[in-house]
């Protein structure tokens, strides 16, 4: 009578042993093999390996980012912000610099960085400019006293108390703007920065604007009237606002009639003034908030408390934020990057906000910040955040390349099993239907379906297309491999067997002959997932696959084939190839690591 076996240890405390040191008994080979299944050896001789268990954490990873993040990071597909557009990974664009800190003058916030006036009269920048590293090129000094700065588009402006202008930033811009009319320098008490115009009043109260003269011209100079006296000016993407000495705000742009006529109930009341994207906001001469434009909601989602106590007012492009009387600051509005998310201050004595940013200025001289701190892998030419659109593609390309692999592995699976289980002439139409299908060129003639059909269905109908031409043109290899397989395992006594006692051919199939050859069948699909995956990215990067605005890696990717990209938006293309990379190589991984961990030949026995 055979000895008996011991008992089979537990799994868990197998694996919490060798961590105190503890040896299991080694098994002898018989003992291992009596006690451990089929499935539990491949288990095992699959975790042997390194790179496949490097494969399978790099595909786990991948898998659960793309399937966890998107619900933290939600896009809207319509979402577009063109003056975010091309901004490098960065989380610094309220960063101010340390000797700037405790020792602010006024600071002023464009599209992703910051500009600042210290107490011992020098300038900072700070945050990053779109398309670039580096906000700006070093801000100039001057032994003359400044009392204003502004941020604009890719350049910023500051002001002399003697009337005097300087301009600096991104050259491309700055080309026409540093151009300051010589006829004002020397008279300039206030000037503002826009997007590719700069707008400065002078001595007299008149304005004046310089820079590109396609915006310039839509500063309608001639709107404000001879006998007003201008005191101060703000601008937004596409117009200009002055305040009067009188409390009157005039709009300077051939805009919305809703934004650029002020309602005459507020002029001649107004202390101060702020231009959003589509509306203006004033501050009256009772403390109450009055806001007009397009844009209802900026209108009913006033605070109602702050009426009677607000001091003054700053706009960002879609949201507001009022520094109260009591010192606490109150923001409303579009929330997108917690720009209108205030936090709970006291003791501020000034505000500046601009685009997405908010600065509140504290009597201690230290600076509170919220808003965008900026995007961990950058923005692209449309300004949106290539973090959440990286995940939610995630989704798209592993979903298409599963969903292909899936369709051929159905065809292939029981075309392969029916040929080379019953051999003669079945096995001969499906051998020959596998050569006609092979000989068609998978690439072209998808190219051809999506073009002929891809536009009918949309982003999702023609997802669908791309998965089933892509299953419907790779199922050949499978059903071959299949087919060698049965024609091997029709011959075993189990299949003999079987048959004598009656056993119907289909479940001999599918419950007898598939469950031994299935290994083969999942290293296939394994290896072909990746495969199926780089496809759908050479479809979309050529425009035949999945279309904007619905992100896929291959989409994504797109943009690398301009030089200009390539060189210095390094960002727009990098993270996403590396996911791709990272995805296709460790399903590799695993796939050769089943292939060897099926394959008793490969472990030596």
């Amino acid at each position: 009578m055979d000895k008996k076996l011991p008992k089979k240890e537990n799994f868990l405390l197998a694996a919490i042993k060798p961590l105190f040191g503890i040896k299991s008994r080694t098994l002898s080979l018989m003992e291992e093999e009596r006690i451990q299944s089929p499935g539990r050896t491949i288990l095992r001789e699959f975790f042997r390996r390194k790179m496949t268990i490097v494969g399978l954490v790099g595909f786990c990873t991948m898998f659960l980012l793309s399937l966890i993040l998107p619900f933290f990071f939600p896009i809207d597909l319509r979402d577009f912000d063109t003056g975010q557009f091309n901004q490098p990974p960065s989380r610094s664009m309220m960063r101010l610099p340390g000797s700037l800190r405790g020792n602010v003058a006024m600071i002023d916030a464009g599209p992703g960085y910051g500009v600042g006036l210290s107490t011992t009269n020098r300038l900072y920048t700070w945050g990053v400019m779109h398309g670039h590293s580096e906000p700006l090129n070093d801000p100039p000094q001057s032994n003359r006293t400044f009392n204003h700065v502004s941020a604009g588009q890719g350049h910023a402006l500051a002001v002399t108390e003697c009337g005097y202008v300087y301009v600096w930033g991104d050259q491309n811009i700055v080309f026409n703007l540093a151009n300051v009319p010589p006829a004002i320098q020397g008279r300039v008490t206030t000037a503002t920065a826009g997007r590719r115009v700069s707008v400065a009043l002078t001595d007299d109260g008149r304005p004046h604007v310089w820079g590109n003269m396609s915006d310039a011209n839509n500063i309608s100079l001639p709107r404000f009237p001879r006998d007003a006296f201008g005191v101060h000016v703000e601008m937004n993407t596409h117009s200009a606002g002055i305040l009067t000495d009188d409390g009157r705000v005039f709009v300077l742009a051939p805009t919305m009639r809703e934004f650029r006529e002020v309602p005459d109930e507020i002029q001649g009341r107004i202390v101060d003034f702020a231009l959003g994207e589509l509306t203006g906001a004033a501050v009256l001469d009772d403390g109450s908030v009055y806001v007009w434009g397009a844009a209802s909601d900026a209108r009913d989602t006033i605070p109602a408390h702050i009426h009677g106590q607000v001091v003054s007012i700053q706009a960002g492009r879609e949201h507001y934020t009022a520094l109260l009387r009591d010192g606490s600051v109150v923001s409303w509005g579009d929330d997108n990057h917690g720009r209108a998310t205030a936090p709970n201050l006291s003791n501020v004595v000034d505000i500046f906000v601009g685009v997405d940013h908010n600065y509140a200025l504290l009597a201690n001289g230290n600076v509170e910040t919220w808003g965008l701190r900026g995007f961990i892998f950058g923005t692209d030419n449309t300004g949106r955040d290539i973090f959440s659109r990286l995940w939610f593609a995630g989704r798209y390309s592993m979903l298409i390349g599963a969903a292909a692999v899936l369709v051929a592995g159905i065809i292939g699976l029981i075309l392969g099993s029916l040929s080379g289980y019953f051999g003669g002439t079945v096995d001969m139409f499906i051998m020959r239907l596998g050569d006609a299908v092979t000989a068609l060129p998978p690439l072209p003639i998808i190219l051809i379906l999506m073009w002929r059909f891809g536009g009918r269905f949309g982003s999702v109908g023609g997802m669908v297309l791309i998965m089933c031409f892509m299953g419907m043109l790779t199922w050949p290899g499978l059903m071959r491999l299949i087919r060698g397989q049965f024609l091997q395992a029709r011959e075993s006594e189990y299949v003999t067997a079987a048959r004598t006692l009656g056993v119907r051919q289909m479940k001999i199939i599918f419950k007898h002959i598939f469950p031994n050859i299935s290994s083969a069948a999942i290293v296939w699909l394994t290896l072909t997932l990746a495969g199926s995956m780089l496809t759908e990215t050479g479809l979309s990067f050529i425009g035949f696959g999945i279309t904007e605005p619905t992100p896929t890696w291959g989409n994504m990717l797109t943009g690398a084939n301009n030089s200009i990209v390539l060189r210095e938006q390094w960002w727009r293309w990098v993270f996403p190839a590396i996911a791709l990379v990272t995805t296709a190589l460790s399903i590799n991984l695993i796939g050769d690591g089943l292939r060897e961990a099926t394959d008793p030949k490969s472990r030596g026995r």
